[in-house]
């Protein structure tokens, strides 16, 4: 089961890969972290209550 504590992770895990994306001069680099804070807002609001953002599947977007 998902906690608070886990909901916060994964949002402040997703502002910062935001940041990221924001910062990123290469477009695949700035989708990749779009992509990454996707999943972690996913998993702070029950989308993915099971587990977090999986790197190699995103590594493949």
């Amino acid at each position: 089961m998902i906690t608070d504590k886990d909901r916060l992770y994964f949002q402040t895990r997703a502002e910062a890969e935001l940041r990221l994306a924001a910062e990123a001069e290469d477009p695949a680099v700035c989708q990749a972290h779009y992509a990454m804070a996707t999943q972690y807002l996913e998993a702070a609001h029950g989308a993915n209550m099971r587990l977090p953002p999986d790197p190699q599947r995103l590594a493949r977007i």
